[in-house]
């Protein structure tokens, strides 16, 4: 999970959500900064995203879905 919030607030999203890894305090660029060394990691990478904040993660993802319910794919 990549979220622009503080560390207690994402871990506690983390906890109830059953994720085990995330990253916080992240800056739209940072989100599609980890976006791209996820990639590196394991390939493709799907990102969701609720704002116009997560855009460059967004568009840096394989895929993308965001609030609106858009979808967008890159080959």
């Amino acid at each position: 999970m990549l979220i622009g919030d503080n560390e207690g607030t994402a871990r506690a999203i983390a906890e109830r959500v059953g994720v085990d890894e995330y990253r916080a305090d992240l800056l739209p660029n940072k989100k599609a900064d980890a976006i791209e060394a996820l990639q590196a990691e394991h390939g493709g990478v799907a990102m969701v995203g609720d704002g116009i904040n997560d855009a460059p993660a967004l568009a840096t993802a394989e895929m993308g879905r965001d609030g609106d319910n858009r979808y967008g794919y890159r080959s």
